[in-house]
């Protein structure tokens, strides 16, 4: 039997345990994510553009019971699927009651809510951007957000910061 040097064992070792604490937890945890919180979409809204040109799509997001219920909102070519790349979602919240979108002009979306608890939000998007392709990225669409009450706040009054003080 062959013995290896020091140095090499105490390189391994100091590999191995890079693995072990790094490496091997993000991909349990990715894992374990997938397994026991599966991410499970479906399509709730769909109103396409006046133009013809483009469709906005709501989807609901369910992961079971640890997960509240989320939506999404993305922008897509007339008749195409919602987007799997969250970078392409305009609108992403948690708690949202009584969400619609429609269309105010060609270029122009309305996202309307009562509650929402916002994740995030693009006020601008490029549904049909190609990469490379430059005349691609001149349709533009710009989205609004209606809460139902001009004075809408998601905090419970006595939680809310005065802009007074």
């Amino acid at each position: 039997m062959m013995k290896r040097p020091r140095g090499l064992s105490i390189f391994l070792s100091f590999i191995a345990g890079i693995v072990v604490g790094v490496v091997a937890p993000r991909l349990l945890r990715g894992g374990a994510d997938k397994v026991l919180f599966p991410e499970h979409r479906h399509e709730i809204a769909r109103a396409t553009s006046p133009d013809g040109t483009v469709d906005a799509v709501m989807e609901g997001i369910e992961c079971g019971a640890p997960c509240s219920s989320g939506y999404s909102v993305s922008v897509v070519l007339k008749g195409g699927p919602p987007p799997k790349d969250t970078v392409q979602q305009v609108f992403v919240a948690d708690d949202v009651v009584n969400a619609q979108i429609r269309w105010n002009e060609p270029h122009l979306l309305d996202i309307s809510y009562d509650k929402a608890f916002i994740h995030s939000f693009r006020n601008v998007t490029y549904p049909l951007g190609r990469p490379g392709n430059v005349e691609s990225w001149r349709y533009a669409v710009e989205i609004h957000l209606s809460p139902s009450s001009a004075r809408f706040s998601y905090l419970p009054a006595g939680n809310q910061a005065r802009a007074s003080q």
